[in-house]
């Protein structure tokens, strides 16, 4: 086991910090860091705050109802100001808006309105304001009126009205649920899909709001099927295409390309949980899980950038940062045993959060675990959050933490063990202390 893991017996029930300051976590690049176990935390009451039983950090299970939850880990569920939450009954296939003035925030008197809208995302400044497409549109919704504005009819458009009328099963633009536009929502990628040849991608675009232009289109190959996603980097300099790794022609792996797509260049081996944001110094980077490696690794957008072909291959001249080991060793008893999604919301930070299925042990020191990752190149840092006290056997028990964009509150889904494969889930919420995570 290891001299940490014997330490880790002797520590006290509660890991706290000099001065408030987050516990750090020893060597994020080691498998065998101190094991902080979940300890027993009873059912919480709704609206009450409690300290997490291992790290002290303040939490509150914000949502009454069970099965309402956020979307996922790389999208802030909060609008600019806070004063709203976006949250999904995946039962029902609906997204609803509440306040978040009182607690339960899916409280009757919280409920602004349900929205009828594809991959739906807040405008970084107005605070009413929802972006999210049906069919062949970008769509804007203003929340507080019920105001629907059509932003963009790709259906009427020059370049890609054609294609959609001489190919009539195609029925629909997307981002595949996990790519997003640039952050000020200027330059968008969506794939064009259809319903013949088992749903495929067709086509892939690019469209500049400012100008009304279609900067770029590209035929996708039966070859290149297997697409998990396509989205525009957060300052609108890249287009990526998350695909599999088996794909046989120019889109197999992660690859950027530039937003005429004339040129394509790969950066990852193949598609996984990541997130897309920005460094401690402002930079593009994909934050992903290694399937080569297994490390969490921050990859830059660049094209200096350079993939991990082989299994255990080196880092030297991939200009890529490994940030979090996942020591994924079956054969270890202190081997990792959850699965890890990544937010990076906030510039410079990264949440990383795991979920667990039924009847696994709790054995890594990451198990069970949520943790907030400093983007740093130079000295990547980890601290502990919280423990995560959610089972998962049915996809919408997936844990998903995400930070808010402004890095001061982080909310996952939990079932607290009970229920399990139902998807009865509700929402937690971490309130992150002053100068725990400091946004430039």
């Amino acid at each position: 086991m290891g001299i940490l893991a014997i330490l880790a017996a002797l520590r006290p029930s509660v890991a706290t910090g000099a001065d408030g300051q987050p516990i750090a976590v020893l060597n994020p690049l080691s498998g065998e860091n101190p094991v902080y176990r979940q300890l027993s935390q009873p059912l919480p009451d709704v609206g009450k705050p409690f300290r997490d039983s291992r790290f002290g950090a303040r939490i509150t299970r914000v949502t009454r109802q069970p099965g309402i939850r956020h979307e996922y880990a790389r999208f802030d569920p909060f609008n600019t100001d806070q004063s709203m939450i976006l949250l999904l009954v995946p039962s029902r296939g609906e997204f609803r808006i509440f306040r978040t003035r009182s607690m339960p925030y899916d409280g009757e008197t919280n409920l602004v309105r349900t929205v009828e809208l594809e991959e739906p995302r807040w405008d970084r400044e107005d605070r009413d304001l929802l972006w999210g497409t049906q069919g062949f549109r970008i769509l804007t919704v203003n929340v507080t009126s019920g105001r629907t504005a059509t932003i963009k009819d790709f259906a009427a458009d020059p370049k890609i009205g054609p294609l959609i009328r001489a190919e009539p099963d195609l029925y629909r633009i997307t981002m595949k649920d996990e790519g997003e536009s640039s952050l000020d929502k200027r330059y968008w990628a969506f794939a064009l899909q259809g319903s013949k040849e088992d749903y495929r991608f067709r086509y892939l675009l690019t469209w500049d709001r400012e100008t009304d232009q279609v900067l770029g289109l590209c035929k996708v190959s039966a070859e290149d099927k297997d697409i998990d996603w396509v989205g525009v980097s957060p300052l609108g300099n890249w287009v990526l295409i998350s695909a599999d790794a088996e794909n046989k022609s120019r889109l197999a792996g992660v690859q950027i390309a530039d937003k005429t797509f004339a040129r394509f260049h790969r950066i990852d081996f193949s598609g996984a949980h990541g997130d897309v944001g920005l460094d401690a110094a402002g930079r593009e980077v994909l934050i992903t899980q290694n399937p080569r490696t297994d490390y969490i690794d921050m990859v830059p957008l660049d094209l200096k950038t350079r993939p991990i072909l082989e299994s255990n291959g080196s880092y030297e001249g991939t200009n890529r940062t490994p940030l979090v080991r996942l020591f994924c060793a079956s054969e270890s008893p202190i081997g990792l045993n959850c699965g890890v999604h990544m937010s990076c919301n906030a510039p410079g930070w990264c949440v990383v959060s795991t979920y667990a299925e039924p009847g696994v042990k709790e054995q890594n020191w990451l198990d069970r675990s949520i943790i907030l990752v400093r983007l740093n190149s130079r000295k990547p840092e980890a601290f502990y959050l919280a423990k995560v006290h959610n089972t998962t056997k049915a996809y919408w028990e997936e844990t998903h933490a995400s930070i808010s964009s402004d890095g001061s509150k982080v909310v996952w889904a939990a079932d607290w063990d009970r229920n399990v494969g139902k998807e009865q889930c509700f929402l937690m919420q971490l309130d992150v202390p002053p100068g725990w995570c400091p946004i430039k």
